[in-house]
């Protein structure tokens, strides 16, 4: 088969009933893009757990001969997710987001875009206008003045954005090795690390739907933690890549 121009892989773990509500819309938005795409579902998850987005992801595929659906048994969080959707995806350029309907679905699009106007390698949204609360935002703020103390990563901002994009020579080259939370930040470190350019362009943010949140205090000291393992050069997912030097040339366009 001949490779679209464009995968779009939505992180779907845990969304069951409420998979429709993000995927249904951006397969219309898709299907009125004229853009060569697939959608990739991934549905993956816990052994033992009674997680019915498999099941919706694969009803959702049955009359859509361009969604393509990953369901493994997870052995990892987001960045194993991530990894197991962008294995299969077979696009020229490459979107993801996730699942949750924080993002509206049309910004897939507007980020794929984005990389194709610019030339850049990466692209990701930077979350303008935020409506997820006032414990989240300033959790956000903390969190990315002290990446961008750490990192020294200039005029790049919101680290966590999405969607994000990337080419397929950017996905070759970063070689992404995360399993958990710290895939976002990985991608921006390697993009970094290899001169790679980054644009960002503004997205809306809404407020979270009804089902627990993925993202507690746990998440938070993992984020930590994994900021002094790479600051260190410790962090296993850079055995292939090297340590990015704090400092070194980013080229960033908005």
């Amino acid at each position: 088969m001949t490779a679209p121009e464009l995968s779009v892989v939505v992180l779907c773990y845990r969304a069951e009933d409420d998979l429709p509500e993000v995927v249904e819309p951006l397969h219309r938005e898709l299907e009125a893009s004229g853009v060569p795409y697939e959608l990739v579902l991934v549905a993956n998850h816990w052994a033992g757990s009674a997680d019915r987005t498999p099941e919706r992801a694969a009803t959702f595929a049955d009359g859509h001969p361009h969604v393509v659906v990953v369901a493994r048994q997870k052995a990892g969080d987001m960045g194993w997710d991530l990894r197991s959707g962008l294995e299969v995806a077979r696009g020229r350029y490459l979107v993801y987001l996730d699942g949750d309907g924080q993002v509206p679905t049309h910004s897939a699009l507007e980020v794929y875009r984005r990389l194709k106007e610019t030339g850049a390698d990466v692209a990701k949204g930077r979350r303008r206008g935020r409506e997820d609360g006032s414990v989240r935002t300033l959790t956000s703020l903390g969190f990315n003045v002290l990446f961008r103390l750490l990192f020294r990563t200039g005029p790049i901002w919101d680290i966590n954005g999405q969607p994000k994009g990337l080419t397929r020579e950017a996905y070759e080259r970063l070689d992404l090795r995360t399993d958990d939370w710290f895939t976002d930040a990985e991608i921006v470190l390697k993009a970094r690390a290899a001169g790679l350019e980054i644009v960002e362009t503004p997205v809306r943010f809404l407020p979270r739907r009804e089902r627990s949140p993925l993202v507690g205090p746990t998440t938070v000291w993992e984020f930590l933690a994994n900021m002094a393992r790479w600051r260190l050069g410790r962090h296993p997912a850079l055995r292939a890549g090297g340590t990015p030097r704090p400092g070194a040339p980013v080229r960033v366009r908005r």
